[in-house]
């Protein structure tokens, strides 16, 4: 079960309701309680206080503040984990994904997001593949 302290440090930072919604309620029947944040300013202000944390921001995010909140949140907490989260279906979603990326993301998860993909991003190593798909260190030793 999740501490209060593993609880701090997930924040949310994401534009699209739909998308928003889905993952605090995943988050939430999984014994998390990110914290929700509403504008830039409250998620870099937030970083300053912790010393690690799992930062989930969207496209739409990005599109709104810049890429250059990626270097904003680098800069209040050094050892923070971005996630983006992307809608394949979007072609100028493509774009943020490499620009990203190259800005030292994380990682990026494409809608429809898998479970296991939202856990992986929370907790590293700890959670598996579901069967029949082979987890990144299986096609790492291939």
């Amino acid at each position: 079960m999740p501490s209060p302290e593993t609880d701090q440090k997930i924040m949310v930072l994401v534009g699209h309701p739909q998308t928003r919604e889905f993952l605090l309620k995943f988050l939430e029947a999984q014994d998390y309680h990110p914290r929700l944040l509403n504008t830039q300013k409250d998620l870099i202000r937030a970083l300053k206080e912790l010393d690690f944390c799992t930062i989930f921001v969207d496209c739409q995010v990005i599109e709104l503040y810049g890429p250059g909140l990626f270097a904003k949140i680098k800069v209040a907490c050094p050892a923070c984990r971005m996630v983006l989260l992307c809608d394949r279906t979007h072609e100028a979603h493509r774009d943020l994904v490499k620009e990203a990326m190259d800005l030292g993301v994380y990682a990026c998860l494409l809608a429809p997001f898998a479970e296991w993909e939202i856990l992986t991003m929370i907790r590293p190593g700890q959670v598996t593949a579901p069967a029949g798909r082979p987890s990144v260190r299986d096609r790492e030793k291939s």
